[in-house]
């Protein structure tokens, strides 16, 4: 929507002014300025009504404070017309709406709805917990219900401090000033019962109901939190890894449901039974597992593995594989995914040439980087799965041997082996009968020594450092 001034300007766009206007409100400077200046027009409303009312100070005061209800008023005028929804406005800031009822005239000779301004103070609380997620791990954890306890706290005490304060003095000789106030509603909403003795007033007793009960609320609250807090710290702390003694182990860049599998896969291989699984990946909770056993053995770092001290942190330098899974959580693209695929999987063949990297891609057009790099393999996992279901359409029923073939736990398995100096020279047919015959393994494909691989070849020698994979129900030995 569009106005049109009659005088014959642009156009005003009115969802671009309010889109300003929300981004304005945004800003870190204007929220803190704002909740500085909460803090002044609280600290002057208590300084007023501290006063005697009709005093010269007091009435200097109260144009000040009504100078400062004319901002606070404007300025949810502004948050009204830019909100989306006006249902959704006062659903968030019906508090600060309640805080200007003073500017109204009905209102002004009312002192004590001067009070109301105090509820303003838990702005500041707003700021801090909305930036929360800036703080170390240590201080997130629980933030809201910290940030909560306190803000708890502190509007209270500013609000019972200027209530009781208007309601009790001159009816109370134990409650004449600001500071009297103050330890009042401090030693109560603490001790949770009226200290020094009951107020005189109805109103002052209501208010002290209220204080004590705020006081167990957040007491209940404090408790709860730092009990949690103790229990997660005395859990974490036995469970401390020493990743500097980790060596040939495997590390896994990211955390999913495949995540899972091949860390359960590489422990159900005899050979990696032993070996540690190192996952890093930011995660928002505590990941759960379809195989609870699998969960002690693998070793979580809650960061980022694109990080070169990250990686180092993990034991990249010692680690005898590195898997990086394409990581597509806080919303990525599947281009930002292959960008951080591809950055790990770099950093990795650099800081340890000989570590063993395989990466998941969702673009095979990304792939060549990873090649230059000399990264050892990648997966296009898209394409993976659309090979197998392209096989399953032609070959009904070839799904189930694939499902053999592709898991420890059952069954026959691939199994990688090394050629022996003995069998150096002779063919790839000699060694197929020899293995069926003995082992009952079935020969199917081999690995020169510069990497290439020939599947069921028709002739072919093996030569020194040469590879063989075949089908085997057990791990297979050559040197036999």
């Amino acid at each position: 929507m569009k106005f049109r001034p009659s005088s014959g300007r642009e156009p005003i766009d009115i969802p671009a002014l309010k889109r300003s206007l929300r981004h304005f409100f945004r800003q870190l400077w204007f929220q803190i300025g704002l909740a500085l200046l909460i803090v002044v027009s609280v600290s002057l409303v208590l300084v007023e009504l501290s006063l005697l009312e009709g005093s010269s100070e007091a009435q200097h005061l109260s144009q000040i404070n009504r100078a400062f209800t004319v901002v606070f008023a404007v300025e949810m005028a502004l948050r009204g017309f830019a909100s989306p929804s006006k249902r959704q406005f006062l659903r968030e800031y019906w508090l600060d709406v309640f805080a200007i009822v003073p500017i109204l005239r009905p209102f002004r000779i009312v002192r004590v709805m001067r009070l109301v301004r105090s509820l303003r103070t838990s702005h500041w609380f707003g700021i801090v917990y909305r930036y929360a997620q800036a703080f170390p791990d240590v201080l997130r954890r629980g933030a809201m219900e910290y940030f909560l306890v306190f803000s708890l706290l502190v509007t209270t005490i500013v609000f019972s401090t200027a209530a009781i304060l208007v309601f009790e003095r001159n009816r109370n000789p134990q409650i004449e000033t600001l500071a009297d106030a103050f330890w009042y509603s401090l030693y109560s909403i603490f001790a949770s019962e009226p200290i020094p003795d009951l107020p005189v007033s109805i109103v002052g007793r209501l208010i002290s109901v209220f204080v004590m009960l705020m006081g167990m609320v957040t007491f209940a609250i404090l408790t709860g939190t730092v009990s949690a807090f103790v229990i997660e710290q005395l859990r974490t702390k036995t469970m401390i890894t020493e990743f500097e003694e980790f060596s040939g182990h495997m590390i896994i860049c990211g955390w999913n449901k495949k995540a899972e599998i091949i860390a359960h896969e590489y422990r159900a291989s005899r050979k990696n039974k032993r070996s540690p699984i190192v996952a890093i990946a930011q995660l928002e909770e505590e990941p759960t597992f379809s195989d609870p056993g699998l969960k002690s053995y693998v070793h979580f770092i809650d960061d980022d593995f694109t990080k070169v001290s990250v990686l180092e942190k993990a034991g990249i330098r010692r680690a005898k594989t590195c898997i990086i899974l394409s990581d597509k959580s806080y919303g990525r693209t599947d281009r930002d995914a292959d960008a951080r695929t591809i950055l790990a999987a770099l950093t990795a063949e650099k800081l340890n040439r000989d570590v063993y990297t395989c990466a998941e891609l969702i673009n095979r057009e990304y792939g060549s980087h990873l090649d230059m790099g000399h990264v050892n393999d990648y997966v296009v996992s898209e394409e993976q799965s659309g090979f197998l279901l392209a096989q399953a359409a032609i070959n009904p029923g070839l799904l189930g041997i694939f499902s053999e073939l592709l898991t420890y736990e059952r069954g026959n398995q691939f199994y990688q082996i090394s050629i022996p100096n003995s069998w150096v020279g002779q063919t790839f047919f000699d060694l197929f009968i020899y293995l069926k015959k003995t082992q009952n393994a079935i020969l199917i494909a081999a690995y020169k020594k510069d990497g290439e691989f020939v599947v069921n070849p028709e002739r072919y020698v093996f030569e020194f450092k040469d590879r063989v994979v075949a089908i085997a129900r057990e791990e297979i030995d050559l040197q036999l």
